[in-house]
């Protein structure tokens, strides 16, 4: 796994997420790719926060070559619960951007 990328894309993820007064850090990080991300600002409070998680950061963390999973604490959904509304979300994506590939290309 690429650290520094990660670090990017969660940077770009925060930038996204500050349009909210929120962002997120980085927790931990396993030698396994298990990624795990703290949601700041108004995000910590949000009760859209399993919505952002399932829609936006899993899926943006998750193109990083390395990262196998991607955890949030104090999730107060099961994951069986975001699974299901991250495949609900699927087909609404239109606002969500795409995540570029590299840096450089943010």
């Amino acid at each position: 796994m690429d650290q520094g990328a990660l670090d990017d894309r969660v940077r770009q993820v925060s930038k996204y997420l500050r349009m909210h007064a929120g962002g997120i850090e980085l927790s931990r990080v396993s030698d396994e790719g298990e990624v795990h991300v703290q949601f700041t600002g108004m995000c910590t409070g949000c009760p859209y926060r399993p919505v952002t998680m399932a829609a936006t950061v899993r899926p943006a963390l998750l193109q990083i070559e390395g990262i196998t999973s991607v955890h949030a604490q104090g999730s107060r959904i099961s994951e069986e619960a975001e699974r299901r509304l991250a495949d609900d979300m699927a087909g609404h994506r239109t606002g969500i951007p795409a995540w570029p590939a590299s840096a450089a290309e943010a």
